[in-house]
């Protein structure tokens, strides 16, 4: 009678293992670096905002993926193979744009073919609102992902446990009582014996239904905040002082058919510069609107005296110039690349003389610029080049003709940002143009003091500045 009932005993413990519901798997995720000033804050706040709702693979572990496969996480082959091999559900990376009030955390998310279902922006990080926030918009994005892409729920086969002659598989029922006992009946397929489950589950997690219901509800507002918020622009203002040198060349007829140059060299004095930097549509959603820039240049001389040859009187003498210009950079991993267009003015005004009269180019630039980060924003390297087309010269047409030509500059910069604000520029660069003349338009020469006609020119202007700024 104790053999039956402990037999009894056996076979209903084997039914309830075999029959019981399978609860839910959770979504197995990595979360990557955020690169940027406040990254690791960032992280960690994603970290707790799904820690109750994931199971996380170690970060470690994807990077030593990416760096067999010699991808980054950057990439959608990269974001695949650490998946594949992780055995993920999602990956979930991104970055920090900005510093202090106006730092924004951008949150993607990445299913197992690597490539991204979504991306929310929240912040800032470091502060209690922003790091709340960072939550919840890690939550929202993640409930977005499995929603548009739910999570793939792989069958995992358990070990068989063997107790004496007993033998159980979860999903299969198998027992085995010597020689003379009959074979039990094995259950159905471990498909259909799934999907038996998970229907007996359905029927008895009513409630569990309601709570998910309202986790996604509260997700699906936690984007719309999200996607509601408003970010501040990229803004970088700085002032410095440097050095300036001009030479200035003119050929001109002399009146009895041959020729003489006219001569201007200021020798280095002392310029102060201004430079702004605006990106408006920074932190806007839209990743394409990004890359809008608008920049401003302004300097102008200080203590630059002017003596006429042969005479030690000194001519007053003012020199400034101002560019603006619009345009778009495209940012890829740790670099930018764009193009820019705007006016600029570059004024030498010289006290009347008989020898060179004042000079001032309103100039179209255009040209490209491209800037490399070393670290981060701390430290980066910036080339410009543009081309630069006059399309008027003042004075200089008044006196020598009617004046056609040409331009160009280069420039480097070395400069960077701090997390406090604080941000920095060395510049050196190179401004030329090329005027040429043709005859005045009565094919006499005005008299006007020092008027000849002109033939071409050189106006050459080597420029190294310093500057220090606040930017946010």
């Amino acid at each position: 009678m104790s053999s039956r009932l402990l037999l009894g005993v056996l076979l209903g413990g084997c039914l309830w293992l075999g029959t019981s519901p399978v609860q839910a798997q959770k979504p197995t995720v990595v979360v990557m670096d955020f690169p940027g000033n406040g990254g690791s804050t960032a992280r960690a706040e994603v970290l707790r905002g799904l820690g109750d709702e994931v199971t996380f693979e170690t970060r470690s572990d994807a990077k030593r993926v990416l760096a067999v496969e010699g991808e980054k996480v950057s990439s959608v082959a990269g974001r695949a193979a650490v998946a594949e091999e992780l055995g993920l559900d999602y990956l979930i990376w991104g970055r920090v744009r900005g510093r202090g009030s106006a730092a924004r955390a951008e949150i993607r998310v990445a299913g197992p073919q690597g490539r991204q279902i979504t991306e929310l922006v929240a912040g800032p990080p470091g502060q209690s609102k922003g790091n709340a926030k960072i939550r919840r918009a890690a939550r929202a994005a993640l409930a977005k992902a499995m929603r548009v892409a739910p999570p793939e729920r792989r069958a995992r086969k358990a070990e068989p446990v063997t107790v004496g002659e007993i033998e159980i598989t979860v999903g299969e029922i198998e027992v085995t009582l010597g020689e003379d006992a009959k074979p039990a009946k094995q259950a159905e397929t471990p498909e259909a014996a799934a999907a038996a489950t998970v229907a007996g589950s359905a029927a008895t997690a009513k409630p569990e239904k309601s709570v998910k219901s309202q986790k996604a509800e509260k997700a699906k507002k936690a984007e719309k905040r999200a996607r509601q918020e408003r970010y501040a622009p990229i803004f970088n203002i700085l002032g410095g002082a440097g050095g300036r040198f001009r030479d200035i060349k003119i050929d001109v007829d002399d009146g009895s058919s041959g020729t003489a140059t006219r001569t201007y060299k200021s020798g280095v004095y002392l310029d102060i510069v201004f430079r702004l930097e605006l990106r408006p549509l920074a932190r806007n959603r839209k990743s394409g609107l990004r890359g809008l820039a608008l920049e401003a240049d302004g300097d102008f001389g200080v203590g630059l005296d002017t003596e006429t040859p042969g005479s030690s009187a000194k001519l007053s003498t003012k020199a400034w110039r101002v560019l603006g210009q619009i345009g778009y950079f495209h940012g890829f991993e740790k670099s930018e690349l764009g193009g820019l267009i705007g006016i600029g003015f570059d004024a030498l005004d010289l006290e009347d003389n008989g020898a060179m009269p004042s000079i001032q180019y309103l100039f179209l630039r255009v040209g490209p610029a491209f800037r490399y980060f070393f670290i981060e924003r701390l430290l980066y390297l910036r080339v410009d080049a543009g081309f630069r087309f006059p399309f008027s010269y003042g004075e200089l047409a008044d006196r020598f003709g009617e004046a056609k030509g040409f331009g160009f500059d280069a420039g480097l910069m070395l400069g960077g940002e701090l997390d406090v604000g604080f941000s920095y520029i060395l510049r050196v660069s190179s401004d030329y143009f090329k005027p040429q003349f043709s005859a005045f338009p009565s094919g006499v020469v005005p008299g006007l003091p020092g008027a000849a006609q002109g033939r071409d020119g050189r106006d050459l202007a080597i420029n190294f500045n310093v500057m220090v700024g606040w930017s946010f």
